[in-house]
């Protein structure tokens, strides 16, 4: 065990030894994979043909109350998840979808984008209409047809039909906030396609009346089951309605309709059954529990499970199931009609924070109660850098994977973060065409000041030592800190030693710690052992005279491959 934290007593430190005995001689028990001189994967094998699954989309009542009681619980009680929070503090088993090196690998849910790679401006601001003729939205060629309309929810729509063919949702703003949800809605989806996630094709557009004619028996629907015909008529009384008209036009968020057969929302915890590629539990997929940390960097707080979407892509039988998160508006600081100051503070239903006020008679105030939005920008809502906290940020409904990230998958999440520069961020944040020049620069400003403080967090739980490759004299590696402006190089500091592992990583003899301020860990045979075939680092970093935690990088003598990072 590495540690146990908050000064626990060692009969508690006993027993936590005891039950990871246990569980280590349990089957099914998530441990390292042995070492293996072989090239990482980078790809998972998920898109074979298979049958059309069934639609299926659970009631969001029976699934907020697994959300807020059954799940947790159930993770309560888990035994292992206990041993792994008693010895660091976090209770998630390693993740399962990541190749030796600790990272993600490309699959039908995730395709690692900024961070693994660079990223130029027009991939940037075109996101997942890269090279499609929906880069500038529906095409104008022709008025669009409105094929289907709705009043119920807290914001009306349009479904249209354009010249190309292609079927595009118009989202409309709360009346009372003209101008947010459908520009962070833009802004947001760009940012998490570039992270890496699948998501539709979201793009502001402005449009005069003439641009939207009424399909021939079109209805609207209004709620409770009650349609009624769609006429001009009353289609400028629901346009009325929204208050998104501006000095240019309307303004509205185009959503384009993924291609292929839905299938509905995928859960964050399980699998889907009926699609035979689906086979990690989906509370072990990092890129679902790093939600934590990407939708606290832009408090995302509604990330359940109905804003995620699965398509079948292919013809039937010879198809796959694609996965997608989708409807980013309730985001930067967005809501719906009414301000609510707790998204991102506490769940729907939180009990601790809820007992512990009414303890103190309402006497101790939240430190969240005090944030305001920025005065004078209507288009931006509740997001500031000062109230944030990355570590206790919570989404409005509690998240399976969210509640099992660990440090390798934080660590993972903010690194990703860290790749977005100062400019970049400006630039995906105009894409929301906001109508004030100094709501950009607020936002932008904001995204990077959240940014730096995930970044601090994280690189602070996991040494930020990355991309290492041989080199003549040892092991090179790049210091994301440094390399992303975080740390200065003048006070960082290496300490390093290294041993001869087998491929169970069972070392012999360590040498003595090391220490250098290049990024280079320079090494030599420490022993004659030739029965183990790898070569283990153990290093940390010690900034401004502060030691961090250590970790582990594994080399094969016979190829000089890197086979494995242990966080």
């Amino acid at each position: 065990m590495a540690r146990i934290r908050h000064g626990a007593v060692d009969s508690i430190r006993l027993t936590a030894v005891l039950a990871a005995l246990l569980l280590a001689a349990t089957p099914g028990y998530a441990q390292h994979a042995p070492l293996d001189d072989a090239p990482p994967v980078w790809f998972a094998d998920d898109r074979l043909p298979v049958p059309v699954p069934e639609f299926a989309e659970p009631g969001l009542v029976p699934y907020a109350f697994n959300s807020f009681l059954g799940r947790p619980l159930s993770r309560f009680f888990h035994p292992g998840r206990l041993v792994r929070n008693l010895d660091d503090g976090y209770p998630g088993r390693p993740a399962a979808d990541v190749n030796c090196l600790d990272e993600v690998v490309a699959s039908s849910w995730f395709t690692p984008r900024l961070g693994m790679r660079r990223l130029d401006d027009r991939e940037l601001v075109a996101g997942p209409a890269l090279d499609s003729p929906g880069i500038d939205g529906p095409d104008r060629s022709a008025p669009w047809r409105v094929v289907g309309a709705k009043t119920a929810g807290v914001t009306p729509g349009f479904r249209i039909r354009d010249a190309r063919g292609d079927t595009w949702l118009l989202k409309f703003d709360p009346p009372e906030h003209p101008g947010m949800t459908i520009r962070s809605g833009v802004v947001t989806n760009l940012l998490f396609h570039a992270m890496g996630f699948n998501t539709p094709v979201d793009r502001l557009v402005i449009f005069d009346r003439d641009d939207l004619v009424v399909d021939e028996g079109v209805t609207m629907n209004l709620g409770r089951g009650i349609e009624i015909p769609l006429t001009e008529a009353n289609l400028d009384s629901v346009l009325t309605s929204t208050r998104s008209v501006f000095p240019d036009g309307y303004h509205a968020l185009a959503s384009r309709y993924l291609r292929g057969v839905p299938l509905g929302p995928f859960d964050d915890q399980g699998r889907r059954r009926d699609d035979p590629n689906d086979l990690i539990l989906h509370q072990n997929r990092r890129q679902l529990r790093a939600l934590k940390v990407f939708g606290a960097w832009v408090n995302h707080f509604d990330i359940k499970m109905h804003n995620s979407l699965d398509m079948y892509e292919g013809e039937p039988g010879r198809g796959h199931v694609v996965h997608y998160l989708i409807d980013f508006a309730s985001t930067l600081g967005s809501f719906g009609d009414e301000s609510v100051k707790r998204f991102g503070f506490e769940y729907g239903v939180d009990v601790l924070p809820v007992a512990g006020r009414t303890l103190t008679l309402g006497l101790f105030e939240d430190d969240w109660i005090s944030q305001e939005r920025p005065p004078g920008l209507s288009e931006v809502g509740l997001f500031d850098v000062a109230h944030f906290e990355p570590a206790a940020w919570k989404p409005d409904l509690p998240h399976s994977a969210v509640a099992d990230l660990n440090r390798a998958d934080g660590y993972w999440a903010a690194k990703i973060i860290a790749a977005f520069d100062d400019r970049q961020l400006r630039l995906l944040v105009e894409q929301g065409c906001y109508q004030d020049a100094s709501a950009v620069d607020y936002l932008a400003r904001t995204l990077a000041g959240r940014r730096d403080k995930i970044v601090a967090h994280w690189f602070d739980q996991v040494p930020p030592l990355d991309y290492f490759r041989p080199v003549d004299e040892g092991l090179a590696f790049d210091d994301l800190a440094v390399e992303y402006g975080h740390a200065d190089p003048a006070t960082s500091v290496y300490r390093y030693r290294w041993a001869r592992a087998d491929a169970n990583r069972d070392t012999g003899d360590w040498t003595d710690w090391r220490e250098t301020s290049e990024r280079v860990f320079r090494l030599d045979d420490p022993t004659s052992d030739h029965e183990r075939e790898f070569l283990t680092v153990e290093y940390r970093v010690v900034r401004d005279g502060r030691e961090g935690p250590t970790a582990k990088v594994h080399q094969a003598r016979a190829s000089g491959r890197i086979v494995g990072i242990d966080r």
